[in-house]
């Protein structure tokens, strides 16, 4: 099975009960996935969980349980935040690439600057599509 940590491939997709052990690992399971749900009540996310909420009953889903609202806002940051370190790094093989024209001011201006060159290739990286924002059809 791809993605499991398993050599024989088996035991992702097994029912309740089934195969060598299960039970006490599926209970040892239950109780991190219980309590990284609880520990979500306490985690205040960067993403408000009005705006989670909001943009969740926009797509059609609706459900009282704020520990997934909290669950969706973190996957969201840490998808962001991916996104913004992927374009920094690109912005930063942008800067680093030699100017030919004028070496005296490439020395001189090491400022980095954020182009939508460098969040379009993150985003590619992705395999996200950039979206259409005010207007701008493309990011290329």
């Amino acid at each position: 099975m791809m993605g499991s940590n398993n050599p024989s491939g088996a035991g992702g997709g097994m029912a309740p009960g089934m195969g060598a052990g299960s039970s006490d690992g599926r209970h040892d399971d239950e109780a991190v996935l219980t309590e990284f749900l609880s520990s979500l009540m306490d985690y205040n996310p960067m993403i408000p969980d009005e705006l989670v909420e909001h943009y969740l009953g926009r797509s059609g889903f609706h459900c009282p349980d704020l520990r997934l609202t909290r669950l969706v806002a973190v996957a969201t940051q840490k998808f962001i935040s991916d996104i913004a370190s992927d374009s920094l790094q690109h912005c930063k093989a942008r800067v680093a690439a030699p100017i030919k024209d004028n070496k005296s001011k490439q020395l001189k201006d090491r400022r980095l600057v954020l182009t939508m060159d460098d969040l379009s290739k993150a985003l590619r990286e992705n395999n996200t599509q950039p979206v259409t924002f005010l207007g701008v059809e493309s990011l290329h």
